[in-house]
């Protein structure tokens, strides 16, 4: 099984992150102390709190998980310096919660192999030019300095790209099956909005969206 999730924003926007202005990197850190708040987790003092001040934790320590972005993660990201691989899937939580905030949109598609190229056999018998597949989405690398890691894949389909997927999804939709079509759907009517952001984007002194693309197997436990 894996997920592909879809954003609706200028590639550029998010190499921006990579040498953020100062009044980027302020929303930036907003958005990241607005989605992840410390944890706070009380806790009675326990045999080592009994013995006093020396060895006792405040009742509302913060605990940080490994997985949990702290303030370095933040900079490093914000500068574009190198970052450690074992850091790597917490960098790439804080840029898509970033993403989550500021794109015009997402979307979501869940798909397991078999499924996937099902559709993806359904859409070529539909006529539908393969530039145009699920498979392409991550042809095009975003050109930032986050390398992804095992299990992750990521790329963007430019604007005009997606504006032609639009249509051929769309007029795919009658020729596939009704597993496929529920698939399809959804997502040519996602893409079908890039033409109403394209005539928004002046206004906010935006650019036109691209389709970002952060694709993530994910793995089944093992079994006992």
């Amino acid at each position: 099984m894996g997920e592909l999730r879809l954003y609706a924003i200028g590639v550029d926007e998010v190499r921006d992150v990579f040498c953020a202005s100062p009044e980027l990197a302020t929303e930036f850190r907003r958005i990241v102390a607005e989605q992840f708040p410390p944890a706070v987790t009380p806790k009675p003092p326990g045999m080592l709190g009994k013995l006093g001040p020396l060895f006792r934790k405040p009742p509302e320590a913060v605990v940080v998980r490994p997985d949990t972005p702290v303030d370095a993660d933040v900079a490093d990201l914000l500068t574009g310096r190198f970052i450690a691989p074992d850091r790597q899937p917490v960098a790439w939580r804080l840029l898509e919660a970033y993403l989550a905030v500021t794109a015009w949109n997402r979307h979501r598609i869940e798909l397991d192999v078999s499924r996937f190229n099902d559709l993806e056999f359904d859409l070529a018998r539909a006529g539908v030019d393969p530039r145009f597949g699920l498979a392409k989405l991550v042809n095009r690398e975003l050109g930032i300095p986050l390398p992804s890691y095992p299990g992750l894949s990521t790329g963007y389909t430019p604007h005009g790209i997606a504006l032609e997927a639009a249509a051929a999804w769309r007029n795919a939709l009658p020729h596939l099956s009704p597993q496929n079509r529920a698939i399809a759907e959804p997502y040519a009517a996602w893409l079908a909005q890039f033409h109403h952001y394209a005539q928004a984007a002046p206004a906010s002194q935006r650019p036109v969206p691209d389709v970002i693309v952060v694709y993530r197997a994910v793995v089944s436990p093992a079994g006992p």
